[in-house]
C-alpha cells in the first residue's frame, strides 16, 4: 500500500500543511474517524516538524505549483 500526499490550508489562517491519502484501494483519507461528520485527519507541517490534529471540514486544497 502507498500514500499519496496533498497540500491542504487550515481555512481562516496562513497554516499550510500535508494530509496522506491511501492509494491503491479506496482512495480514502487516512484519518481517525470512520464517521464523516467526525473525520479528524492528522496534518503534517514541515516547517516545524509537528503534526496536528484537524476536522477535514475546516481544512481546504492548496493548488499544486505547476512543474
Amino acid at each position: 500500500m502507498s500514500y499519496k500526499y496533498r497540500t491542504v490550508r487550515v481555512r481562516g489562517t496562513e497554516l499550510v500543511g500535508t494530509i496522506a491519502r491511501k492509494h491503491g484501494g479506496a482512495p480514502e483519507i487516512y484519518e481517525t474517524s470512520k464517521d464523516a461528520s467526525t473525520s479528524v485527519v492528522p496534518v503534517f507541517f514541515e516547517a516545524t516538524g509537528e503534526i496536528r490534529f484537524f476536522d477535514r471540514t475546516v481544512l481546504e486544497d492548496v493548488a499544486a505549483p505547476a512543474h
